[in-house]
């Protein structure tokens, strides 16, 4: 199977959540682990459990970006990290959260493949999986967060047509609600926090994503999973809403 001859893979946002999940899965399979995130301590733990190789950067920081990966022989590269901040309607949105966001979501995510894969092109080889959301694939009440993963979507299609012939898969993962800390980082008023994460239904846990992860990973090499969308049972898209305008 494919995983097991990509021996070395580097997931960014890796300190909690989903990252961490990845990590943890990919190291009980063998793999060499690099984990990348800006949370050191967290890093440091996540080494201890799993022997992963932890790589603290601030993936905003651009410069500090390609010194940090840009001389790594990767055979898979798992574009996690991610923010939600100005989750709520765009128009209240702050300005240094709308840069977050986008610069964190898209820009960074785009940076790191610029790092990354002129040397699994070089080798003909290689795995992308870019965690995206069902918010890339569906309308939802943000539009800035949306757009960001909208970006992650189209991105990763462009990029199967900008990589054939090369060897090199590209995978795009689109969860919908996880348990994580997304919503704790995202939204800072407290009520509104509560309210958004007491959804009420059984949530995806990290390890769900993780698993979805490794079978487009374990596909035999002439086999590219596009896309895998995923969800809670009680989650679901679509339907007609109605609101009155004053």
């Amino acid at each position: 199977m494919a995983l097991s001859e990509y021996p070395v893979a580097l997931v960014t946002g890796a300190s909690s959540g989903i990252g961490a999940g990845v990590v943890r899965i990919l190291s009980k399979r063998g793999c060499i682990v690099h984990a990348a995130a800006r949370r050191k301590e967290r890093l440091v733990r996540l080494a201890r459990e799993t022997d992963c190789l932890p790589l603290e950067v601030d993936l905003r920081d651009t410069d500090r970006l390609y010194e940090t990966l840009g001389d790594l022989q990767l055979d898979i590269v798992v574009n996690n990290a991610g923010v939600g901040r100005g989750f709520g309607c765009i128009f209240e949105a702050a300005a240094k959260d709308i840069d977050a966001t986008i610069d964190t979501n898209v820009g960074a995510a785009i940076h790191v493949l610029r790092a990354c894969l002129p040397g699994m092109v070089q080798r003909k080889r290689g795995h992308i999986v870019n965690i995206s959301s069902t918010a890339a694939l569906y309308p939802i009440m943000s539009s800035l967060y949306g757009a960001s993963k909208g970006a992650v979507h189209l991105l990763s299609q462009n990029l199967r047509l900008e990589l054939a012939g090369t060897g090199v898969r590209v995978t795009e993962i689109c969860p919908g609600r996880v348990r994580t800390e997304f919503f704790d980082a995202a939204i800072d008023d407290r009520e509104i926090r509560d309210r958004i994460k007491e959804s009420g239904i059984h949530e995806m846990q990290p390890e769900d994503i993780a698993n979805a992860v490794v079978y487009a990973l374990d596909t035999p090499r002439h086999v590219n999973v596009n896309l895998i969308e995923l969800q809670p049972t009680e989650q679901q898209f679509g339907g007609m809403r109605f609101v009155p305008v004053d």
